[in-house]
């Protein structure tokens, strides 16, 4: 299980290690909470429209398919998912993003920044699940520790760094690329 990522890019957070929102320590912005109609579960434009245009032919047809469920009853005909968006565009945070990944490359250990330089640059770095960063996490488990009484904590904020990396990692690919980089993240 865990919380994931999907979008432009795909992949998972780690475990006990890093946040939902860690998009925010790559670049300034905040996220925007997701909503979805009810009954239907299409993605809700709340700001736009008062129910779900896709499906139903007006408002009051969507209320009676909401009662008939019974998922109406606060009079409202979304809900907020356990999920927030994040919209990044070239132009506006690719410059920031690249200085923080300047930042986070000199905390990690060469052999892992090496690792991740031999990486192929192709769409596999769009998805996580292909294996693509697999060796290159592995070695944040293989580093050796002068102190082995604060090796644990050593090796959690290794973590932390790497898995930053790594999701900026996909964001530049997916900026340098395509010019704009769309996330939604799990938060629960």
């Amino acid at each position: 299980m865990g919380r994931c990522y999907c979008g432009d890019i795909e992949g998972k957070f780690w475990f006990g290690v890093q946040d939902s929102n860690d998009v925010e320590n790559l670049v300034t912005m905040e996220s925007c909470i997701c909503y979805s109609w009810k009954v239907c579960n299409c993605v809700a434009e709340i700001d736009d429209d008062t129910y779900c245009c896709e499906c139903y032919e007006d408002k009051d047809a969507h209320i009676a398919d909401a009662k008939e469920n019974d998922e109406y009853e606060d009079e409202c005909l979304y809900y907020e998912e356990q999920s927030e968006s994040y919209s990044l565009d070239k132009i506006t945070h690719y410059e920031e993003l690249i200085g923080e990944m300047i930042k986070l490359k000199s905390q990690i250990p060469d052999e892992i920044i090496e690792s991740f330089n031999k990486i192929e640059q192709n769409d596999k770095i769009l998805n996580a699940f292909t294996g693509v960063f697999n060796d290159t996490h592995k070695l944040v488990y293989t580093i050796k520790y002068q102190d082995t009484e604060s090796k644990n904590e050593e090796q959690q904020k290794l973590s932390i760094l790497v898995a930053r990396y790594t999701l900026g990692y996909q964001i530049e690919y997916c900026l340098r690329n395509t010019e704009s980089c769309n996330i939604i993240c799990e938060n629960y």
